[in-house]
């Protein structure tokens, strides 16, 4: 598996189109498209493309028809869709590893846009795509989409908001503003834990307001989306976890947005070790450990700079990854990688910054909705932004491949193949049988051609031949799967005739 996003907006103002289906097997899916400008080189990293895109907040936007996760190849090709497998709004979506196991794992619950936050829980699923566990953090309380850290196969890092009652006069507000969000993470409690995914155990809590003042917010009080503080749903989020990783000595990197700094955290007492950025910061994004010196006075870490916060106060004309060194010899931190954003695209909120296993860096650049893969030199290998479709209808959950076949002039049959998620598969083997004959008759055997394929075959609408199937066969000759036998139609379905708004640009 290569690469993945964390969540990603996708709206613009936009014409409408005609609608037309994308897949005749399946009329009920309508992903984004990957508009590739440019295309994979040969030294991209081997695997998948995994996204959550949604639609974006401004009035008059399009966005997508259908948000959701999705996997797509770089050829811009589908290869499965969330669509009846998650419910709610969906983020934070890649492959992961439980117990010795490689699941997708992916947020599912309820956005609040205009303050930044979101409830619900984290979801496994299995080789078949079907819920293999749901994680929670206790009975009353509902985690964030922004992260999901599996450390060591069995315990996770997940972020979790609580709003306190405390009077925020000391920093500027009113009588009436009594409210604030302490940002934490667990092992399971506060706005950060650490938490076994199988029992649920708290590992690790630490709550922002034990340690960073209210005063670290770097902008004027109330300004940005950190909340008004007048009601306890707006709360006055001045820390803002994104992101949390641990290193191999049981500390914790913890990103927080609105103080624009990443902090280092004792993973015993809680205590800050250090801190990156403040008031210069670049309002970053998913922090990350990368290596330490023996002696532990050189650290490198990367993360996400957004260099912009979500209202006009910009630190950099557009956004960027970046690997830093620290030298807590003398205090000082310098860039030694920089991957700056193509297009100049500027992310006001989200994104991410991967390093692959070859050494290139995979890039999701958040609200501007696009991603980029780099080389270690820094030379773009591939760019692509996210498209919305025309809209799907007639929605349905497909545990097995799906197949459709018309009838078409002079005796020529059109048939539609495809298996949302079957990956395995290198071709398509057709057959022909009857409602009254169980011996099926080989048609032919094609090779995959996406994540639909279309055969076609002579022959008539008849008693003789009227069901048709499609067998999945691997590139070792073995039978993966087997549709349904259909109809053959004697007349195509036409598309839906409704108009509807698709993104050309982000």
């Amino acid at each position: 598996m290569r690469a993945f996003t964390t969540f990603m907006t996708v709206g613009a103002l936009v014409s409408p189109i005609t609608a037309d289906w994308q897949f005749r097997s399946r009329p009920d899916l309508a992903p984004p498209r990957l508009n590739i400008t440019i295309p994979a080189a040969d030294s991209v990293e081997k695997g998948f493309i995994f996204v959550a895109p949604y639609a974006g907040f401004e009035e008059g936007n399009s966005g997508l028809n259908q948000p959701g996760a999705y996997i797509f190849r770089d050829d811009g090709e589908l290869v499965w869709s969330s669509i009846g497998y998650y419910a709610g709004w969906l983020a934070n979506f890649r492959p992961d590893t439980w117990n010795g196991q490689q699941y997708l794992r992916g947020f599912q619950g309820l956005l609040d846009g205009h303050h930044g936050r979101m409830f619900g829980y984290h979801t496994l699923l299995g080789s078949d795509y079907e819920a293999a566990k749901v994680v929670r953090v206790g009975p009353h309380r509902l985690v964030s989409a922004h992260e999901f850290r599996l450390v060591d196969g069995k315990t996770a890092l997940v972020e979790t908001p609580i709003p306190r009652p405390v009077s925020l006069k000391p920093w500027g507000g009113s009588e009436d503003q009594t409210w604030i969000i302490s940002a934490g993470f667990q092992g399971m409690l506060t706005e950060v834990v650490e938490i076994d995914i199988e029992t649920g155990e708290i590992i690790f809590e630490w709550e922002s307001l034990d340690h960073v003042d209210p005063n670290a917010f770097p902008l004027d009080f109330g300004e940005g989306l950190p909340g008004g503080g007048r009601t306890e749903a707006d709360g006055w989020n001045y820390f803002h976890v994104n992101s949390v990783d641990k290193d191999d000595e049981g500390n914790y990197l913890v990103s927080a947005r609105n103080t624009a700094a990443v902090f280092k955290i004792n993973g015993t007492s809680g205590d800050i070790i250090w801190q990156l950025g403040g008031f210069h910061g670049g309002y970053q994004h998913h922090a990350r450990f990368r290596s330490r010196s023996a002696d532990g006075k050189i650290e490198i870490i990367s993360l996400f700079d957004n260099g912009t916060h979500s209202t006009s106060v910009k630190t950099n004309p557009f956004s960027r990854g970046r690997i830093y060194q620290l030298n807590h010899t003398d205090g000082t931190a310098k860039a030694l990688k920089t991957y700056n954003a193509p297009d100049r695209l500027s992310a006001h909120t989200q994104g991410n910054f991967q390093v692959l296993p070859n050494g290139n860096a995979f890039i999701n650049w958040g609200q501007a909705g696009a991603v980029t893969e780099y080389s270690n030199d820094g030379d773009v290998l591939f760019h692509a932004y996210l498209d919305s479709a025309p809209e799907g209808h007639l929605v349905q959950s497909y545990q097995e491949p799906a197949i459709v076949a018309f009838s078409g002039k002079d005796s020529v049959i059109d048939v539609y193949v495809s298996w949302n998620g079957g990956t395995e598969a290198a071709s398509w083997r057709f057959s022909s049988t009857s409602a009254v004959e169980a011996d099926a008759r080989l048609l032919g055997e094609i090779k995959r051609d996406g994540f639909e394929t279309h055969f076609t075959f002579s022959g008539r609408v008849n008693e003789d031949n009227s069901l048709v199937f499609a067998q999945a066969v691997s590139a070792s000759g073995k039978i993966l799967g087997q549709t349904r036998a259909t109809t053959i139609s004697r007349n195509e379905l036409s598309p839906p005739s409704t108009s509807v708004q698709w993104s050309e640009e982000l």
